[in-house]
């Protein structure tokens, strides 16, 4: 709500500017569950939503900083917007200061999605040991546990992604084949979003659509698959399924690696799956009262494989 060049900044305008950024910094959404539609759940970091002002009071410097230091943390994490200099204790709040948080809100709004700073990353082994000697097919469950649905949207909305990387550490010729496949010059990791799929390696699999943690649902749902070889066992592939968890805290992968076709041979060794997660760095501004910290899962578990 634009502010005109000498009209007094009302408790309606300051506090419209306040949800506002409440929206993406905090979480105006918080009953949201699974069934809610995107464009609300897409919404909400999770961390302390500003206070309104009383109408009938005056707008304070302290106040209009505690929205600053929030833009600020905001430009920080999703590299939109620019940093904004806080009101002087006992200066007149000028329109100009309200209309540029209204602003650079709007512009780290249309950037919430993405972070410009994993540098928290952790995860875990195969908690299943792993599959060894195996011919035909094999799968295996990964899930990544939020502990609630608000915690994952958090995580999701504010850039954080689930990766997920193999090894096979056989040595006959389909075992060699498969860990080829699972080099990070070929496929490399997959990346998990709140949008989609992708993959870190160079050889591109097949990314499906619209296939992140939004359009999860109960049932598994196929979202990328890749051949094990270029040439010639074309037939032979990874498939990666996506689900969820009925409240919505748990993000569930299904991955079935097919060595089944005439000329299928024994994979020795151990093959493993990895689940990593990759979340935003904590923030703190210069208001002590109000920083920026997202958690990843609670919990990462693989089941036993299954298959011959």
């Amino acid at each position: 709500m634009t502010v005109l060049v000498g009209d007094i900044i009302t408790a309606i305008q300051y506090n419209t500017l306040k949800d506002g950024i409440n929206k993406w910094f905090g979480d105006i959404y918080s009953s949201n569950t699974p069934a809610s539609a995107k464009a609300t759940s897409s919404y909400g970091w999770g961390n302390t939503n500003a206070s309104a002002v009383a109408q009938g009071n005056v707008v304070t410097a302290e106040q209009s900083n505690h929205l600053i230091n929030r833009l600020n943390l905001g430009v920080t994490q999703s590299g939109s917007g620019a940093s904004s200099t806080k009101v002087v204790v006992g200066n007149i709040i000028l329109a100009s200061d309200h209309n540029n948080i209204e602003t650079q809100s709007a512009v780290i709004d249309s950037g919430r999605l993405t972070s410009i700073d994993h540098t928290i990353t952790s995860g875990g082994a195969d908690g299943s040991g792993g599959r060894s000697s195996w011919t035909n097919s094999v799968a295996v469950i990964v899930t990544a546990d939020f502990g609630s649905y608000a915690n994952a949207r958090y995580f999701f909305n504010s850039g954080g992604q689930l990766r997920y990387s193999f090894n096979c550490s056989g040595t006959s010729a389909d075992a060699l084949a498969w860990d080829d496949l699972f080099d990070a010059d070929d496929m490399g990791s997959l990346i998990f979003s709140y949008e989609n799929i992708s993959q870190t390696g160079t050889r591109a699999g097949n990314a499906f659509a619209s296939s992140g943690f939004y359009e999860l649902t109960t049932s598994y749902t196929e979202i990328y698959n890749i051949n094990l070889d270029e040439a010639p066992y074309t037939a032979n592939d990874l498939k990666m399924e996506a689900a969820r968890s009925v409240d919505g805290s748990e993000v569930l992968i299904r991955f079935t690696l097919n060595n089944d076709d005439p000329q299928a041979e024994l994979v020795d060794g151990i093959t493993t799956v990895y689940l990593d997660n990759r979340t935003a760095d904590n923030k703190a501004g210069t208001d002590p009262t109000v920083s920026f910290a997202i958690a990843g899962p609670t919990t990462h578990s693989a089941a036993a494989w299954s298959g011959s």
